[in-house]
């Protein structure tokens, strides 16, 4: 699948130290693949969330389609979704 990540998540990656970029760059090939820790959020339908340790990726996808779309990036405190 494709990613497009928004400015918010480019943003945020650039923000970060290397280890930390690595990993969420890490995370984001598996939401590519949509492996991992993945959940819809409710009243959302096509609205996902990927959690990596105190990180969260939010990102639009709609079954069929071969574009998943990064909405943020933040740690768990400071997400708003």
């Amino acid at each position: 699948m494709i990613i497009a990540l928004s400015k918010q998540a480019k943003k945020y990656l650039a923000s970060v130290d290397e280890p930390t970029r690595k990993k969420l760059y890490k995370a984001l090939d598996e939401v590519a693949e949509l492996k991992g820790d993945i959940v819809r959020l409710k009243g959302k339908p096509d609205l996902y969330r990927y959690k990596i340790a105190h990180y969260r990726i939010l990102f639009r996808w709609e079954k069929g389609k071969v574009m998943i779309e990064v909405i943020e990036i933040n740690t768990r405190t400071n997400i708003k979704y």
